[in-house]
């Protein structure tokens, strides 16, 4: 008996044996992945190139994630020719081609304005009439008009 049934440190090595064993899995999935994507690329006009992985390849599918409908219409134009080259890949054709379009990237939050109290604003244009450069003048005082156009317009 190998296992201890405490819950004790043979546990925990179990654990940890078996998440090693599936990120290495896990590893060699995605090295399979990324040259399932390079070798059917090479079949594509290279227009395409970049704009789509395959997301999963076996003996009934073939399927690709491109990053918008854009790149996905010309994608569903070639399917007989990703059809043949991952039949080259895997010895195999598989029975369909399936494009998908990948989730778009998290919008970015809005920018939060900075406000500025009277007295930085007060310091930035003082700052601004010490300035020999003129441009960073003219910037300074915009950067301290910004408190006066927002307290006078919002709030």
């Amino acid at each position: 008996m190998s296992e201890r049934k405490g819950g004790g440190p043979g546990r925990l090595q179990g654990i940890l044996r078996r998440s090693t064993n599936d990120i290495a899995a896990i590893r060699r999935q995605t090295a399979l992945l990324e040259k399932a994507t390079r070798t059917l690329n090479e079949s594509l006009p290279p227009r395409l190139h970049g704009h789509w992985q395959v997301a999963s390849l076996s003996a009934e599918a073939l399927v690709i994630t491109a990053e918008s409908s854009v790149w996905a219409t010309p994608l569903r134009a070639n399917q007989s020719t990703l059809l043949e080259a991952a039949a080259r890949l895997i010895a195999v054709q598989p029975a369909r081609v399936q494009i998908r379009l990948a989730a778009p990237p998290p919008a970015k939050p809005p920018r939060d304005s900075v406000v500025l109290s009277a007295e930085a604003a007060e310091h930035l244009e003082s700052a601004a009439r010490g300035m020999d450069d003129a441009r960073l003048a003219t910037s300074l005082r915009r950067l301290a008009s910004r408190r006066h156009e927002r307290s006078s317009g919002h709030g």
